[in-house]
């Protein structure tokens, strides 16, 4: 099926997109309508549905089927909608033809995240890794939750992308420093978002569940790993705390939400390494939003208190 940004004016619209807005306004003579906006891996939409109303019965969030008509108001596309309903459990729908995905096929990318877990030579490490990650739900939301909304990896596949981007810069700086414990950091950059499974909805909207909003990912983290250390009562003590050291602290500082600030070498390199990954994946969502419309400075950007430079174009 063709993506909303593929049809063209007065075109006829059959196909799957996520029902993002439902709003029910009135015409001027009183009667209700329905303004949508509709969205799938190539952008947002907006919608109308003037007739039929008792007949929906699909809401904000979920996948719909639609069939209309692409019509233009005020200068915009907007699709008139004839027909709509949620989509079924035999429909064909692919979700990365629904929402913005990780570039990389998030098979390929498991399998490199599984060679970092068996890369780790600490028996205690590698057991709790290969146990907290023979969780098959656990392993699904991962490879499917966002690492971030907004600000950096909002996208299906963000979390293990964004991991294992910061475990393999964590491997790389351990061969730097060696004074670090390499198996520690690696499995401390592998472990450190993981509270974020239950921190975000596993789309098509990507939005936060009561845990993640009154608990945090941290913490939410730091619990997953500390109930599946109670299943090894021979894991070294000093071992388990510094792990859990490195969850709690991997953000810096307070005022970023950690409970703790790092306090071993191993903390600020995770620290840093996440920084590195998040920012620069930020940073590469600002130039691609402000280049295509042509700018060679970004708006100002408040997280990072700066305008982007972005330079001339490149030619292709």
């Amino acid at each position: 099926m063709k993506r909303l940004n593929e049809f063209l004016l007065g075109e006829h619209v059959t196909t799957f997109v996520v029902l993002m807005k439902k709003e029910t306004r009135a015409k001027k003579n009183g009667d209700p309508y329905l303004a949508l906006e509709l969205s799938d891996a190539t952008g947002h939409v907006a919608a109308v549905m003037w007739d039929n109303l008792d007949s929906v019965t699909a809401e904000a969030g979920q996948i719909v089927k639609i069939a209309g008509v692409v019509e233009e108001y005020q200068g915009q596309r907007q699709v008139r909608i004839d027909r709509m309903r949620p989509a079924r459990a035999d429909d064909e729908v692919d979700l990365t033809k629904l929402v913005p995905a990780a570039r990389e096929d998030r098979g390929v990318m498991w399998e490199r995240f599984q060679k970092l877990i068996e890369s780790v030579a600490q028996p205690s490490l590698l057991a709790l890794l290969r146990r907290m990650f023979a969780d098959e739900q656990i392993v699904k939301l991962f490879c499917t939750v966002p690492a971030g909304k907004k600000w950096h990896h909002g996208y299906l596949g963000g979390l293990l992308e964004h991991t294992l981007n910061v475990a393999l810069i964590c491997d790389r700086l351990a061969k730097l420093y060696p004074q670090v414990d390499r198996d520690l950091l690696v499995t401390a950059a592998l472990l450190h978002d993981l509270g974020k499974v239950h921190s975000y909805t596993p789309g098509p909207v990507f939005e936060f569940p009561d845990a993640g909003r009154l608990l945090g990912h941290i913490v939410i983290g730091a619990q997953l790993v500390a109930e599946k250390l109670a299943q090894f009562p021979e894991f070294p003590g000093e071992l388990a705390m510094k792990l859990q050291h490195l969850i709690l602290s991997h953000q810096g500082t307070l005022e970023q939400a950690s409970p703790v600030v790092p306090m071993i070498p191993e903390g600020f390199l995770l620290y840093f390494a996440d920084e590195i990954d998040s920012k620069l994946n930020a940073l590469e969502r600002i130039a691609q939003k402000e280049r295509a419309a042509g700018n060679r400075w970004s708006e100002f950007v408040n997280l990072l208190d700066r305008y982007l430079y972005l330079g001339e174009q490149r030619q292709p």
